[in-house]
């Protein structure tokens, strides 16, 4: 036998109070007096209530969710993120609903698809960059806020946060050319993705000042994927095997850098004695590794909490707010894996 749900009326009949006095405790929207609200807590916890969110969605028109896309969510830069995000999204009466795309456009779209069908009041976005336009037309309808990877529509209304790319990955190239390295190796990212541009310009940026101009087609720097150690054993592995090989290589992730780590160890590359390592954010407990690249700072846990903060802004707050961008600064941390040249 079924037994039947508890609905509100029950939990009121129960604290001897009436309907509209339990939803003004559930939804907190009305000041209520602490007798009451311990009358009404205990006819909850008595009776196992669990309120209808969907119900109440429909009468407040919003269903206190966000959605949170990202890549990889097993990375550790986007579960830092992430974990970040739920903190504020939570103490604002939020629910988050995490999803990873592995930067597959058609998974992305059907995700976004999906958080628009579950009335989602806002999303989180690290996108693939290969549905900007969808993108653009869903930020006029619903707060959207995108986190490392810019979309190229200008018609998107939204917020945006990232780190400094261009000077993260300048400073990484600096450090190498003045500890006498010229040879230098990038292993980036997907070539359409606005970070992997970014960063790549910055590492021109600095060989250009040491007067190195580096061809157009560079055969120093490699194309991956950035949720992929693969890609960066697949790089490196390359890189080594030119008739010139690089002495130092700069990996323009974490992931990236543990492949190239994962290389050098099943190869007995000696580090940094024949390859410097750096890398573009840390390798999450790279101190207990043996081999610790030099790399300059990302911060995704201040990220998630400042692109959550301004979701939930644009949410609470109707009338429109320009579009806004937030680049946290990099710090350059020391490791054990480069060396200077001679």
């Amino acid at each position: 036998m079924i037994e039947r749900d508890v609905t509100i009326k029950d939990v009121a009949r129960e604290a001897n109070v009436s309907i509209a006095t339990v939803s003004r405790v559930v939804n907190g929207n009305y000041i209520v007096s602490e007798d009451l609200k311990e009358r009404v807590f205990a006819a909850i916890k008595s009776l196992n209530y669990v309120p209808n969110s969907i119900a109440r969605s429909l009468k407040i028109d919003h269903t206190l969710t966000i959605g949170l896309i990202v890549s990889d969510i097993s990375n550790s830069y986007f579960t830092a993120l992430a974990r970040s995000a739920e903190d504020i999204i939570m103490k604002k009466g939020y629910n988050l609903i995490v999803c990873s795309t592995d930067d597959k456009k058609e998974k992305e779209a059907s995700y976004l698809k999906l958080l628009l069908e579950k009335k989602v009041d806002g999303i989180l976005l690290n996108t693939t960059g290969k549905n900007d336009d969808l993108i653009s037309e869903i930020s006029k309808s619903i707060p959207v806020g995108l986190c490392s990877r810019k979309i190229k529509n200008p018609e998107f209304i939204g917020d945006f946060v990232e780190v400094d790319n261009l000077n993260g990955a300048y400073t990484l190239t600096k450090h190498l050319l003045s500890l006498g390295h010229r040879k230098i190796a990038v292993i980036n990212g997907q070539k359409h993705i606005s970070s992997s541009v970014e960063r790549y310009n910055g590492f021109l940026k600095a060989m250009e000042e040491f007067g190195i101009e580096p061809p157009e087609t560079n055969p120093y720097h490699y194309h991956g994927n950035f949720n992929s150690p693969d890609s960066g054993e697949s790089g490196v592995e390359y890189l080594l095997s030119l008739p010139h090989p690089p002495t130092a290589v700069i990996t323009m992730n974490n992931e990236l850098a543990l492949g190239v780590i994962r290389y050098t160890m099943r190869h007995g590359i000696k580090v940094p004695d024949e390859l410097s390592i750096c890398s573009f954010g840390q390798i999450t407990n790279s101190e207990l590794m043996l081999i610790q690249p030099t790399y300059v700072t990302m911060d995704p846990a201040s990220m998630g909490t400042t692109l959550s903060e301004m979701v939930i802004e644009r949410i609470s707050h109707k009338q429109n707010i320009p579009s806004r961008e937030v680049r946290y600064t990099t710090t350059l941390v020391h490791g054990n894996a480069v060396s200077p040249i001679g």
